[in-house]
């Protein structure tokens, strides 16, 4: 009997230990996104009411519409006298309604994406009760941008995620490692990203790459709690080979940015060969993924929040003391 009750205590913490203590419970939030298809909106819109057209949008948008207009499809802003002119030009053009047309094909709705979202911002409600949700707006850019956020809104350019073997990216010339993560399954991702940067700014007084890796490995944190069931290879937009590559070599790659005195570095071009989009890291072999300062900063992240069990997420992600994180992590690969 005894030893009964001792094995079900043992099952019982190794349970424990192995539960992920991201994967919380919000069946009962009640909370649902749409993502509103200003794309089908506005390229649907008869061109003899442009101008009720342009009011509607502005009036209904906002702070979406005006970035939208001035700085994603660059015609100005919807208060000047020759914006009405600029946005028939954009909806009449023969490849943009092509490209509009394709990407409906593509996109015929949004399900699957508003189900993903709708999870991931219950969590976002569990751990930030305090914070509005924010309206998601999809919109067609002519491949110009990703996504974008401002205010209470996240926009998402359906058009940059139309399939690593679209047509349109071959004919862009755009590298492989840019097309491999221009599809559908990559939105969520790359948007809460976006979003968890713009609620979890940088620290500037703190510039140099050991503080740029760990703040966005924040960034990748982020997505762990909002979206625990995503393999990591999806939240980074890695190759399983890529993934595999950096857990081979994580301690290498530690290693050789302490040698070479890297980790304090404040040069821009040090952090951006080790932070930013490349084919590969320039310091490593042409093996590697680029953005691999940003997977280290998050096995650091997550080493940090291991070691710390009694933080909570908030206290994790609004840290801003990026030594105390390095330090606190007990990072040794």
């Amino acid at each position: 009997m005894i030893r009964k009750v001792i094995l079900l205590i043992l099952l019982v913490f190794i349970c424990a230990c192995n539960r992920n203590p991201l994967k919380i419970n919000v069946k009962d939030i009640d909370l649902e996104i749409k993502i509103q298809r200003f794309d089908k909106e506005l390229f649907e819109m008869e061109t003899d009411t442009l101008q009720a057209g342009i009011s509607y949008f502005s009036e209904r948008y906002t702070d979406f519409f005006d970035v939208f207009s001035y700085h994603v499809i660059n015609i100005g802003l919807p208060s000047e006298r020759e914006y009405p002119g600029y946005l028939a030009m954009f909806l009449n053009d023969g490849l943009n309604r092509e490209v509009y047309l394709e990407t409906k094909k593509t996109f015929p709705d949004l399900d699957d994406l508003e189900e993903v979202f709708s999870k991931a911002f219950k969590r976002y409600a569990f751990y930030f009760p305090e914070k509005k949700i924010p309206e998601i707006i999809a919109y067609i850019s002519r491949f110009n941008h990703s996504y974008f956020t401002v205010g209470n809104y996240i926009g998402i350019g359906l058009d940059k995620y139309l399939g690593a073997n679209s047509p349109y990216y071959q004919s862009m010339d755009l590298p492989l490692y840019q097309r491999q993560n221009m599809y559908r399954d990559k939105i969520p991702s790359d948007v809460l990203f976006a979003f968890g940067n713009m609620e979890l700014p940088f620290n500037e007084d703190a510039d140099n790459l050991l503080n740029q890796m760990i703040h966005d490995g924040k960034l990748m944190y982020f997505l762990d709690a909002l979206l625990p069931d995503q393999p990591d290879s999806l939240k980074i937009g890695y190759t399983v080979g890529q993934m595999k590559w950096c857990r081979n070599n994580e301690r290498r790659m530690w290693e050789y940015l302490i040698e070479h005195k890297l980790l304090f570095s404040s040069d821009k071009m040090v952090i951006q060969k080790l932070t930013g989009p490349a084919p590969f890291t320039y310091y490593f072999t042409s093996e590697s993924p680029g953005r691999t300062g940003v997977w280290i900063g998050w096995q650091i992240v997550r080493s940090y929040a291991k070691n710390n069990s009694k933080l909570n997420v908030r206290d994790i992600l609004y840290e801003t003391d990026y030594r105390k994180i390095l330090r606190g992590s007990g990072y040794n690969p």
